[in-house]
């Protein structure tokens, strides 16, 4: 009985099955990588709460802008801002972190991630409306605290600001906001047309997404 020819494929059918690998991955890769992002959006999303709550707790108008005790997990990739402009910041360059009473900003974690930038500039708010003892004391989208002259009330916002899709260098950061007081918010990316987004105060927005809009 004769043997059967053993027939291996061709070259058309071996070039279709390169170019289905390719599509398949072209659509499995980015949409991996934007789903990595989100779950990395869960860290700051957590540690704003908590500065929330511990700016929250103070009855009166603090000394520093720092919040007493305010410390993310190490292993963070948001830099965290609570004034306009970082004089001073929490360094986490080594393997213990270096704190001061005058820390109005804490780094990004670059101990465990050497490739990211200590402090990322957050993008702004583009408008932002708030309540009217916030509007008061004169609170705009810039982070810090506000208070009217006598102290009698005060207000806050502060940011975070990341690189969640690792490109950073090429596009801008990922950038969220909390603020003391109820607000109506326009974030600058993904646009809204110039239409704002009612925030109610302690909930972190996103005012610039890392992951759909580079």
């Amino acid at each position: 009985m004769p043997s059967q020819k053993r027939r291996g494929f061709t070259l058309i059918e071996l070039m279709i099955v390169v170019a289905i690998i390719g599509i398949l991955a072209a659509i499995a890769i980015p949409n991996f990588v934007r789903f990595q992002a989100r779950a990395r959006q869960a860290e700051v999303s957590a540690n704003l709460k908590s500065l929330y709550n511990g700016m929250k707790t103070l009855t009166q108008m603090p000394m520093q802008i720092r919040v007493p005790g305010f410390a993310p997990e190490r292993g963070n990739r948001y830099s965290y801002h609570m004034a306009a402009s970082c004089a001073s910041a929490e360094s986490r360059s080594a393997q213990n972190s270096v704190r001061n009473p005058q820390d109005d900003c804490v780094e990004a974690d670059t101990f465990r991630y050497p490739s990211l930038v200590p402090l990322f500039t957050p993008t702004l708010a583009a408008t932002a409306d708030w309540g009217p003892d916030a509007n008061a004391a004169g609170m705009t989208v810039t982070p810090g605290v506000y208070s009217t002259g006598n102290n009698q009330v005060w207000h806050f916002i502060a940011y975070a600001a990341g690189d969640v899709d690792n490109t950073m260098g090429t596009d801008k950061a990922d950038s969220w906001l909390i603020a003391s007081s109820d607000g109506a918010v326009e974030p600058v990316c993904p646009s809204t047309g110039g239409a704002a987004v009612h925030i109610a105060a302690g909930e972190p927005f996103n005012v610039y997404n890392d992951v759909n809009c580079d």
